[in-house]
């Protein structure tokens, strides 16, 4: 898959990556956020699925950064039948 990066911050919480339904993006998937300057990660979840990004919505505690990689948790079986 791909290289995901957050593309956009709408606020403290919610924010978009690069990725979308064209590529196999599903909403209510969990991702990690990972800053490469730092030592921690974040989870958030999907929320929106749009064709080329997804809006997601951050779990985490640690403040999320423009330019944070993603990487996608993998979907469970059941998961992927919804």
């Amino acid at each position: 898959m791909k290289q995901l990066s957050i593309i956009r911050l709408l606020d403290e919480e919610t924010f978009f990556v690069s990725a979308g339904s064209n590529d196999q993006i599903k909403k209510n998937q969990f991702i990690e956020v990972l800053n490469p300057r730092r030592t921690y990660k974040n989870l958030a979840q999907i929320v929106e699925v749009y064709d080329n990004y997804s809006m997601c919505k951050k779990l985490g505690k640690k403040k999320i950064f423009f330019g944070d990689t993603v990487r996608l948790r993998p979907l469970r079986d059941n998961d992927r039948l919804k």
